[in-house]
């Protein structure tokens, strides 16, 4: 019994005096570690490249979208995950209005603007399985969810269409015309409300049998949209390079 006692002193004595102050330090590094990097650290999505973040870089980025091959500059791209180029179901751009300038650091301010009056103009290319043209969307969706037929006077010659409000396009119009090709054009527009205070519009249209393009811009400058629709018109052209994919590149359906 004394032997055991002993043994027990023994391993009293033994135990270091610094344990306990290490543990503690070790449990407040730890916790300090994580609260910082939950507030200041990059999410999953950043680490993915999948949250928007601007480049001024103006390096060429080669994306294939539907089987049709784009050259944009970094500097119109949105998300880092899509500037690594090649295959992709999707592209996202933006640029400021009106002549469509791509992003800089000294524009840092306007791109980051989301006020009603702001000139961030955002488009995207993106690869559908199953899109709809824009009569077959005026005509099989949107025909269904209207106040009236018979359309009011809009801004500069466009067709004005109001939705119901017990449908999914509450507070919303559509406004309907030609562009500069004599496709039909429509524009989903938002309302000015009380939990709206920076109405956008839209505008998606097809460029191939499986090519949408979709671009959106302030509804205060809806008095240019001619001149908002022939510059995209004219940027995506500009992206699209010359020589198809295996002679898969679609003609223009809209």
């Amino acid at each position: 019994m004394a032997r055991g006692r002993q043994t027990n002193d023994e391993l009293v004595r033994e135990r270091p005096a610094w344990i306990i102050p290490v543990l503690v330090l070790l449990g407040v590094l730890t916790f300090s570690g994580a609260f910082l990097y939950y507030y200041f650290g990059p999410t999953p999505t950043e680490l993915l490249g999948l949250d928007p973040r601007a480049s001024s870089g103006t390096t060429s980025i080669e994306a294939i979208v539907a089987d049709q091959r784009f050259v944009i500059p970094e500097n119109y791209t949105r998300y880092p995950g899509q500037r690594i180029g090649g295959r992709m179901n999707g592209i996202d751009m933006h640029a400021l209005l009106p002549d469509l300038q791509p992003y800089s650091a000294d524009l840092q301010e306007s791109f980051g603007d989301n006020s009603a009056r702001s000139d961030v103009i955002y488009m995207s290319l993106v690869q559908r399985e199953a899109a709809l043209n824009s009569s077959r969307r005026l005509k099989d969706v949107y025909s269904k969810y209207l106040e009236s037929a018979e359309p009011a006077e809009g801004p500069e010659e466009l067709q004005l269409f109001r939705f119901r409000d017990d449908t999914g396009y509450a507070n919303q119009d559509l406004l309907v015309g030609r562009d500069a090709e004599d496709r039909i054009l429509l524009l989903l527009c938002d309302r000015r409300t009380a939990t709206i205070d920076s109405p956008n519009c839209f505008r998606t249209l097809l460029l191939g049998p499986r090519l949408e393009l979709t671009y959106r811009f302030k509804r205060h400058h809806l008095g240019k949209w001619r001149e908002i629709d022939r510059s995209v018109m004219s940027l995506v052209d500009r992206f699209a390079a010359i020589e198809p994919m295996d002679d898969l590149q679609g003609p223009i359906l809209d």
